[in-house]
């Protein structure tokens, strides 16, 4: 009989597809392939549904308590329509006499107007239905009691949904993950992880930093696409109805959509620093162009400056400061400026601008005032 895997060279082998197995595991899942034909058969079916379905485990089998009993009462109403049978029939009486010496022990001696024995008569079609019914009946209760244990046990994993309305949201999962939610996102998680993937489902957009785990793989599904980590940080962009953002800070990725109609898989891994956009309508994944210098502002009040105009960069300040910026002479305005800022007030922000570009910076009542010689030579 064939036997399947263990769970752990299961959970190997995932990680073996995912290129993101230990050198020690890769080991282990190589001396198993070459351990029999059955081992290598097993993994290659497991190779084309995963690379068919984006998917290794089975479909999830859903049961409906409600139809079960709707069945079990349908078989308990005909067994009442059917009509009461008596199920002990008469007897004669008969005469035993002694049993004359020397006479056979193996039969006993009936008197001489004892009835002649019969062969045993057949139950009735009646009665068979009736034992049919019966059994039926007792099956699908049985059924019935393992199909409400089996829907109570799922039951038991609650999710909840995590919401930010209109300020950033940080909250921490149960297994130590962190995530930060963009204003108007939602993400649904469950109370505990369990089974072979720690799943979550997000609408909205949301930075993670996921706790390592190698035998269980951290998963978002984000609409039109899944993310799959072992443990990195990343940032999901994923409104509904627009394309599918991911941009990995650290670690690696895997970003994949699957066909609705032809179950066609389309992946793509990521690297730190790397970005991939899964078209909507056609799950086309693709590098997006380039991200803005605030596009992650919001989760690590870093700003990312290259070769940006400082009109931009101005813009920008005024609109996460909520700062009055005004320049004497428009060209300075041209003037480009290369620089990453992490967590730092607009004061010293200004101050590297004024160094950079050998200009001078002064403050009036709620006003930043900026003067010196502009950029005009850098206008493209």
């Amino acid at each position: 009989m064939k036997k399947d895997p263990t769970d752990t060279i299961q959970k190997l082998l995932v990680l073996y597809l995912l290129d993101e197995i230990s050198g020690a595991g890769r080991k282990t899942v190589e001396a198993w392939l070459q351990e029999s034909e059955e081992n290598r058969a097993w993994y290659e079916s497991l190779r084309k549904t995963w690379a068919e379905t984006g998917r290794v485990d089975p479909e999830e089998v859903r049961y409906d308590a409600d139809d079960a009993w709707e069945a079990m009462v349908r078989r308990v109403e005909m067994v009442e329509l059917v009509e009461p049978v008596e199920l002990v029939e008469s007897v004669e009486l008969v005469e035993i006499v002694d049993v004359p010496v020397g006479a056979s022990p193996r039969a006993p001696v009936l008197g001489d107007d004892a009835p002649k024995p019969t062969s045993p008569r057949a139950p009735s079609l009646h009665f068979i239905r009736i034992i049919t019914a019966i059994a039926a009946v007792l099956v699908l209760g049985f059924v019935s009691i393992v199909f409400t244990r089996m829907l109570k046990e799922r039951n038991e994993t609650q999710f909840v949904t995590i919401a930010s309305a209109e300020t950033v949201v940080l909250d921490t999962l149960t297994d130590g993950s962190t995530v930060m939610l963009n204003s108007n996102t939602e993400l649904s998680v469950p109370e505990k992880f369990t089974g072979n993937t720690r799943s979550v489902k997000l609408k909205g957009e949301a930075f993670f930093q996921v706790e390592p785990d190698s035998l269980k793989p951290f998963v978002v599904d984000a609409g039109i696409g899944m993310v799959t980590v072992l443990g990195t940080s990343f940032h999901v962009k994923a409104i509904p109805g627009a394309d599918l953002l991911v941009f990995v800070e650290s670690g690696k990725v895997e970003v994949c959509y699957v066909d609705p109609v032809t179950g066609d898989t389309l992946t793509s891994i990521l690297k730190a620093g790397e970005r991939a956009m899964v078209k909507a309508g056609t799950g086309e994944i693709g590098k997006p162009a380039d991200i803005g210098p605030d596009e992650l502002f919001w989760a690590n009040r870093k700003l990312i400056f290259q070769e940006t105009r400082l009109s931009v960069v101005f813009n920008l300040l005024k609109k996460h400061y909520k700062a009055d910026i005004g320049v004497e002479d428009d060209t300075i305005l041209d003037c480009l400026l290369s620089a990453t800022f992490t967590d730092e007030t607009i004061d010293q922000i200004l101050e590297v601008v004024a160094t950079t570009f050998d200009l001078e910076l002064s403050r009036e009542q709620e006003k930043y005032i900026i003067k010196g010689k502009g950029c005009t030579d850098e206008v493209e």
